[in-house]
């Protein structure tokens, strides 16, 4: 009998041989990639049209944000960089930003193009996809796919956008005081403020992940670069009333657990929406026939019946294409914000607390949100994703992300990881380094090999990142150096910690602003990374 096609017998240390001569291979094959995969992605470009088409109406999917998409080169050159040692930078080159250093080049977002009356529907949808297909072919003319960061290429998500600036009369510009230069371009300021005439207010969100000093150093900065805008701090979660200083490392390894902290307090109730109705008081809007008491924030809980509650019927309204200018009856306040900032959660806030009186005329207030959207802009895309702007679920290689984190921020140490025995004094850690040991401390591995997942360990550093438990704040230019000089000032360090926390809130006094009276913590001031 022939045994001519009888299989052999495979052991399973074959069987591993011929899987790691396969990934050999294929990572050979990665890294000889020439210019013909290159030319063949670029056609993705074209392929974009499809993308923007507008969906159906009723189409969930419509609204969903498109970014252009990394080359498998790109994905591998980011991957064999992150296996290098990297080099720690100092914090204040590194954490202190401003907007020359954020915005090299403001690159302009498309506005709505001239249309009249007198076009027709169709007309109208035609001409604006046309300008924004020429817009978008002039960004990559100019700038090309690798200087360019990730930003919105959904034209239907833009057409959301221009109906808010148009039917608003009050535009609120949500940030993440973690990062606030990030999701504050100043084409989006120039455009809102000089072009629409249209009055701004700016809200600091998610205050309570960063110290004191923080928000008030960023809001001194704010109201010098862009004095036309009216500063609010707001947090959903009550802020911690222990001391916090966040430039240090024993701060940040405390603050890893933190998240589980803010769900306990979650019910306890938010910071800052007094704050929100005063700014909007003081910018001093009137209207024919349109009375709104700014004063009441619905504290007086004996007084519901009387008052009006904005509700999910009529809190938030839907955007009709028949409007084109704010409403005469109403006051429209338009929300504007980068994903992940917080959007929803101011607005779950605001709609589950009497916001407006309904003494004399109801319902004169409304909130228009739009959709998180990213302006094009020329950061590294890194930024980005740690700062929430580009779906964690979509990145594609996390490793680069996570060494941009860590030359910033003492990751290794923040964590607890323990470094691979090397025999060196001095370990140089890089950022697949940290992956493999986190994966190895929190006990990720793959299936069917037992290997570490970094895959994995790199995706859930991000996830964490962006809740605030790995802590990534930015600093407005000259923050530590001012933190030093407090920090070294004649405070007597002999005296019990109540009293020199008092003598510290009296030496950042100047630096109030935007908190309410009774929600005011205070805050230790400590050295740097």
């Amino acid at each position: 009998m022939s045994t001519k096609h009888r299989k052999k017998p495979y052991s399973g240390k074959q069987k591993r041989k011929q899987l790691q001569e396969r990934r050999v291979k294929n990572i050979e094959r990665l890294e000889e990639y020439d210019d013909d995969f290159d030319e063949k992605s670029s056609k993705k470009f074209d392929d974009d049209e499809k993308d923007n088409k507008p969906g159906k109406k009723n189409d969930p999917t419509r609204l969903y944000s498109v970014f252009k998409k990394l080359t498998p080169r790109e994905v591998q050159t980011n991957r064999l960089a992150s296996m290098k040692p990297f080099t720690r930078l100092d914090a204040k080159s590194a954490l202190e930003v401003s907007v020359q250093d954020i915005y090299t080049t403001i690159i302009e977002f498309p506005k709505r193009p001239p249309w009249n009356h007198q076009m027709s529907k169709e007309e109208l949808i035609a001409n604006e996809k046309k300008y924004f297909q020429r817009w978008l072919k002039d960004i990559y003319d100019r700038w090309g796919k690798e200087e360019l960061s990730f930003f919105e290429h959904n034209l239907e998500v833009w057409q959301q956008l221009w109906r808010v600036f148009e039917i608003s009369d009050i535009i609120l510009i949500i940030v993440d005081i973690r990062h606030p230069l990030l999701h504050f371009p100043p084409s989006l300021y120039n455009y809102v403020v000089k072009e629409l005439r249209r009055d701004m207010v700016l809200v600091f969100n998610k205050i309570d992940l960063v110290a004191r000093n923080t928000v008030d150093a960023w809001s001194r900065y704010f109201k010098q670069e862009f004095p036309n805008v009216h500063i609010v701090g707001f947090s959903s979660f009550p802020v911690d009333k222990k001391f916090v200083d966040d430039t240090t490392t024993t701060y940040l390894q405390k603050n890893v657990n933190r998240p589980s902290r803010r769900r306990k307090l979650q019910n306890r109730g938010s910071i800052g929406k007094k704050d929100l109705l005063v700014a909007c008081k003081d910018i001093k809007l009137v209207k024919k026939g349109v009375q709104v008491d700014w004063e009441d924030d619905g504290n007086d809980d004996f007084q519901k019946k009387e008052e009006e509650k904005l509700d999910d019927n009529n809190a938030v309204v839907d955007i009709h294409e028949s409007e084109v200018a704010p409403h005469r009856d109403y006051i429209t306040i338009g929300l504007v914000g980068h994903p992940n900032v917080g959007k929803s959660s101011l607005i779950n806030s605001i709609i589950g607390r009497t916001v407006v009186s309904a003494s004399k005329t109801p319902g004169n207030v409304r909130l228009c949100d739009s959709p998180g959207l990213v302006f094009p802009s020329l950061l590294p895309k890194a930024t980005q994703i740690l700062s929430g702007m580009y779906p964690i679920s979509q990145v594609q290689e996390p490793y680069s992300t996570i060494q941009y984190l860590a030359e910033r921020i003492p990751v290794e140490k923040i964590l607890r990881l323990t470094p691979p025995e090397t025999g060196e004094k001095e370990y140089r850690w890089s950022a697949w380094d940290i992956c493999e040991a986190f994966a190895m401390k929190r006990h990720f591995f793959t299936s069917k090999s037992s290997r570490t997942d970094v895959y994995r360990a790199a995706n859930t550093l991000l996830r964490i990142t962006n809740d605030g438990r790995i802590l990534l704040s930015f600093k407005p230019p000259g923050f530590f150096e001012s933190l030093a000089s407090l920090s070294s000032s004649s405070i007597n360090r002999s005296r019990r910690p109540s009293q020199e926390v008092e003598e510290i809130s009296t030496k950042l006094g100047d630096l109030e602003v935007g908190h309410e009276e009774e929600e005011i913590d205070e805050r230790k001031v400590g050295g740097s990374y």
